[in-house]
């Protein structure tokens, strides 16, 4: 162990907090500006300024900056959650570190505490010592039972510096993962003179769009829908492109709205309140995340340069899929089992699907971002 009692009085957790502050006004910024941008596009068509199919086409292209900022945004988030994680923890285990070594140089006498943690009685004793030259009685029982003492709390300060360095190292890896995540997101912006991202290449053809409803209720989105989320990319990433790993054949029947009520059926079957299951927040999930296609493949963030892209309507990766999926239901490309590990794996992470990131901001009129 390399990690000293001066080590951790010199540190300053509090200023974690602070780099999260930071990481969530970026973010917050990020997204006004970026939702500015698209109102302020979508207005210019709206207003005839520029009509057809150029306007078409910037608005197409506005979607898609939005939903690479929206990367970005949700990584700054959890990088912010990182910070915040990790204050805490550090705070704790500093306090713990400091309280003992107090502790023990506050008797009267004094223990002497070493750097290392190393703790002596070596004050303690000489007092007994000089009690016994004074006829103040044997000192023998007296000194081990302070050199007993001694060791006790050497060996409560070492504990607790131990616990200490697996916390600074717990916080390095997780914050360093973090930022790892926000990195991936950032390259996926491209660069910014080209206005093309470094891992795929947008086309800024209109694509064909299906109107959906002006009400408060999310739109179900059908499942042969060619268009693509807010959260999404084009739908030229999905099934059919080239090295999809998703199925070729027909798919499955049905519609958005159907798939919900019977995964709905099966958690409220497995024990969870009806009440949970928001249908209008699995909605705006699917419809963000998928555009309603059961066998969508995202194909452009870090999840597919790492190996494990996000599949179907709710955009699981495998993992997290095999983590939630209900019994009799792991068919990652079943839109039903899909939605069942999806929802499973919102309420444990956020509490509820009306607290998984996108939605909560949609509610709050924000911008989607991805969970």
């Amino acid at each position: 162990m390399t990690l000293t009692i001066d080590d951790v009085s010199n540190w300053h957790p509090e200023k974690l907090g602070d780099a999260g502050e930071q990481a969530e006004k970026v973010a917050d910024g990020l997204d006004g500006v970026v939702g500015q941008g698209v109102t302020d596009t979508k207005g210019l068509e709206d207003t005839k300024a520029w009509s057809g199919a150029a306007g078409q086409a910037a608005n197409t292209r506005m979607e898609t900056e939005k939903s690479r900022a929206s990367k970005v945004s949700t990584e700054l988030h959890a990088l912010q959650t990182a910070f915040n994680e990790q204050v805490q923890i550090l705070q704790s285990a500093k306090d713990t570190v400091l309280r003992l070594r107090n502790d023990a140089i506050n008797q009267n006498p004094p223990f002497e505490v070493s750097a290392d943690g190393t703790v002596s009685a070596g004050p303690r004793i000489a007092e007994i010592r000089r009690a016994e030259a004074d006829g103040r009685g044997n000192s023998e029982t007296a000194i081990v039972s302070e050199q007993l003492e001694a060791a006790r709390r050497q060996w409560e300060i070492v504990l607790a510096l131990q616990a200490a360095e697996t916390a600074a190292n717990t916080a390095r890896d997780r914050i360093r993962a973090a930022v790892g995540k926000l990195q991936a997101a950032f390259n996926d912006l491209g660069d910014p003179n080209l206005g093309v991202s470094q891992t795929q290449n947008t086309s800024t053809t209109p694509t064909s769009t299906t109107p959906t409803s002006n009400t408060s209720k999310p739109s179900y989105v059908s499942s042969n829908h060619n268009g693509s989320g807010s959260g999404s990319p084009s739908s030229s990433l999905y099934s059919g492109s080239v090295g999809s790993s998703a199925p070729t054949g027909a798919k499955p029947s049905g519609d958005v709205a159907k798939w919900i009520e019977d995964a709905k059926k099966a958690l409220i079957a497995m024990g969870y309140d009806p009440k949970d299951i928001d249908e209008n927040a699995i909605a705006l999930i699917i419809q963000h995340e998928s555009a309603g296609d059961p066998y969508a493949e995202n194909r452009w963030d870090s999840n597919w340069v790492a190996g494990h892209p996000s599949k179907g309507l709710m955009q699981t990766i495998d993992s997290t899929f095999n983590a939630y999926k209900a019994p009799g239901h792991d068919d990652i490309w079943n839109p039903v089992d899909n939605i069942i590990a999806g929802v499973r794996y919102s309420i444990d992470t956020y509490g509820s699907l009306g607290s998984v990131p996108g939605v909560a901001a949609v509610n709050s009129g924000g911008a989607y971002r991805g969970y």
